[in-house]
């Protein structure tokens, strides 16, 4: 959520800056400075949606209630408790696995969007230094 909310406050204060510069008598906005606002933006726009990835729900492997009643039925009941302890340890095995998985990719995402974050902060630098020094 933090690179959400900070990629929305850097565009808004990007289309803020932009609006109070251009909207001056005499301003020309220099040409040098059009490409890195543009990258800022673009790049602050692909940093919120990979944010927001980054709370998809995934789905993830885990006990289902069929396979659950097939427990209650009187065969597994008459095992050994040696098999029944390793069928649940298997399942929680899965289990994890398969949420860690999950995890593991939201924290790519994670590690994008504030990776593009911050190039999108040096393209919006470079914008302002261009914008202010005319370079």
């Amino acid at each position: 959520m933090t690179v959400i909310t900070t990629s929305g406050t850097l565009t808004t204060l990007l289309f803020a800056l932009t609006a109070g510069l251009t909207a001056a008598a005499k301003f020309k906005l220099p040409e040098v400075a059009k490409l890195p606002l543009l990258l800022a933006l673009v790049a602050f726009v692909v940093a919120a949606i990979f944010g927001l990835a980054t709370n998809m729900p995934l789905q993830c492997k885990e006990a289902t209630p069929l396979g659950l009643a097939r427990l209650v039925d009187a065969k597994y009941w008459t095992a050994p408790p040696q098999i029944g302890q390793l069928r649940v340890a298997a399942a929680q095995v899965t289990i994890i696995a398969a949420f860690r998985s999950a995890n593991n990719l939201k924290v790519v995402f994670l590690i994008v969007a504030i990776s593009i974050e911050l190039l999108a902060i040096v393209f919006l630098a470079r914008a302002i230094a261009s914008i202010l020094y005319n370079t």
